[in-house]
């Protein structure tokens, strides 16, 4: 990302407006009692999670940067509608955590003050951690299957029911987690039926058609010429299926939000941190594929 990128200023405006709501409203006494810190404490947990969600954000901007070269090199060849499609998911991938984070955080801040608002805006924050990722699966598994007809490698007919039955059966886990979550009304604000179809249903949707995608973008890997563009594709197909796994996970986690409550501030560390690092590798991965791809065409 150049200097005058709208690209990387407007990564820089995120994580400005999300240190700032982080860091200005006074540290909440609750919290504070809760886990038994003092404000520097808390106030340094704060610093630590704002600079690890910069980096990993960072990740993602620069690898969509470098594919979205890669896209301007190949725009005229005829995968180039393909991978135009397949970035444009990824655009949507990264301005996911930063976009939520940030708007997650303006909430929290006006939530404070006005508390009656309180579950409405944990509702939206549902929403906006939903949408994102699926409207940006949804543009990557059109790209993929495009890449698929051009190879005429299509998903064999194992590999498709080896993930059906993968993601019946993680659809059936985590909807029995989530109808039997200690705290639902205070995780959901909504009843059971509004959950499953608006949340459940569309994150299960998500989550086939990434893994799906990501089988599809692996299969085009394997047809293509150069060992240095299998390997490109290898890694974007790879950073992708690793988001979604995390998306599983995150979720699955999401339903254990009063155990999580029960932690000590120590191990309740380690679970963030550990989340937010290995989010940080399906950017990373990403990047690395990314950069690769634009090398080639720069060649």
């Amino acid at each position: 990302m150049g200097l005058k990128s709208k690209l990387l200023w407007g990564y820089i405006l995120a994580v400005i407006l999300y240190a700032l709501f982080i860091l200005l409203p006074a540290p909440s006494p609750a919290i504070l009692l809760h886990y038994h810190l003092r404000p520097t404490g808390l106030r340094a947990i704060d610093v630590t999670i704002i600079v690890l969600q910069a980096v990993i954000w960072f990740a993602g901007f620069y690898g969509y940067a470098s594919l979205r070269k890669y896209t301007a090199f190949v725009r005229r060849d005829k995968d180039g509608k393909q991978v135009a499609s397949i970035t444009n998911g990824i655009l949507l991938l990264v301005l996911w955590l930063p976009v939520t984070a940030v708007i997650s955080a303006i909430l929290a801040y006006i939530g404070a003050h006005h508390l009656n608002l309180l579950a409405a805006f944990k509702i939206i924050n549902n929403y906006l951690s939903l949408i994102f990722p699926l409207a940006g699966f949804v543009f990557i598994g059109k790209g993929a299957r495009g890449l698929s007809e051009l190879a005429k490698q299509r998903p064999s007919f194992l590999a498709t029911n080896v993930l059906s039955f993968a993601l019946i059966y993680a659809g059936l886990i985590y909807l029995k987690l989530v109808a039997t979550t200690a705290n639902r009304n205070q995780v959901y604000h909504m009843n059971i039926w509004l959950i499953v179809l608006t949340l459940v249903a569309p994150y299960v949707y998500m989550w086939f058609i990434g893994l799906l995608s990501t089988y599809e973008i692996y299969n085009y890997r394997r047809r293509v010429a150069g060992v240095v563009y299998r390997k490109s594709w290898g890694l974007l197909a790879l950073g992708l299926g690793w988001m979604i796994v995390m998306s599983m996970s995150v979720q699955y986690l999401t339903t254990l939000t009063a155990w999580l409550n029960h932690l000590s501030i120590y191990w309740l560390l380690v679970v963030v941190y550990s989340v937010l690092l290995v989010y940080s590798v399906g950017f990373v991965l990403i990047a690395l594929g990314a950069r690769k791809l634009q090398k080639i065409e720069e060649v």
